[in-house]
């Protein structure tokens, strides 16, 4: 049952966000010109083009990232004098790759690499508990907090005890199940690293979950953008693939005020 929730999840979202929506709005353009409605139907062949365009620029890319990535700012110190500590770490997965081509293990990917150099940081400097949150990317490997875990000691040296959370499947998920297993230790106020285009959502999730946090935002995926300049206006798939990623979080974020609204029933 919930791997088909998951996996219908999965492909409504990838409608619902570039390219997929934009392949969606082409083809009933197209097919509204076949049954005669030129105009309407040229006319969003033409917005999906020139959307598509934009979006795999720099500058469009941009355009949905500064919200979202601005929305914290870098943890430069910790909290303010006065204020109760965080008595923990949480540290949010971003995926897994293979070890290599023919090995079965799996390894963070670079999305989940950035996340925990930042936690680790922060351990050190803070001696608290890490917990990595994530679970297994699919049927009959290890869960992703397994393998955040055993990086965070072999490759960052990190010695604080480390609380692996390893059965959320989504971010909904990760701030209930951290939750749970924060309250068997008593902690309520947590720092929370996740990339910086995630951190919007996660921060709601985890509050909606009665935990405080303070957010440590990580991972940030465009330097300054130049308008001026002729290659902040070229299209690139990277810029598409990052410009998708925004829009998965303003989905996600629709979708947590919807459950606010008690319209929806998960991530």
């Amino acid at each position: 049952m919930l791997l088909r929730y998951t996996t219908i999840l999965t492909l409504v979202s990838a409608l619902l966000q570039p390219p997929g929506i934009l392949f969606l709005i082409a083809i009933f353009g197209w097919v509204l010109d076949v049954l005669g409605w030129r105009y309407l139907g040229r006319t969003l062949l033409l917005v999906a083009l020139c959307v598509l365009y934009f979006f795999s620029t720099a500058i469009g890319t941009r355009l949905l990232l500064n919200p979202l990535e601005n929305r914290y700012p870098p943890l430069l110190n910790g909290p303010l004098a006065g204020t109760e500590k965080p008595g923990a770490i949480v540290v949010l997965g971003g995926g897994e790759v293979m070890a290599a081509p023919d090995s079965r293990q799996e390894t963070a990917n670079a999305r989940t690499l950035m996340r925990l150099m930042a936690a680790a940081r922060l351990a050190k400097r803070t001696h608290l508990p890490l917990v990595p949150s994530g679970g297994a990317p699919r049927f009959g490997v290890a869960a992703e907090a397994t393998t955040m875990a055993r990086i965070l000691r072999q490759d960052f040296q990190v010695t604080s005890p480390i609380w692996p959370e390893t059965h959320s499947y989504n971010t909904a998920a990760n701030a209930a199940d951290s939750s749970i297993l924060l309250a068997e230790h008593h902690i309520q106020r947590i720092y929370l690293v996740t990339s910086a285009l995630h951190m919007p959502r996660a921060v709601a999730w985890f509050r909606l979950s009665h935990l405080d946090v303070i957010p440590v935002p990580t991972d940030y995926r465009l330097n300054l953008v130049r308008p001026y300049q002729v290659e902040s206006w070229l299209p690139r798939a990277i810029f598409m693939e990052i410009s998708s990623e925004a829009c998965h979080e303003y989905l996600g974020l629709f979708w947590l005020w919807l459950q606010e609204q008690g319209l929806g029933s998960g991530d």
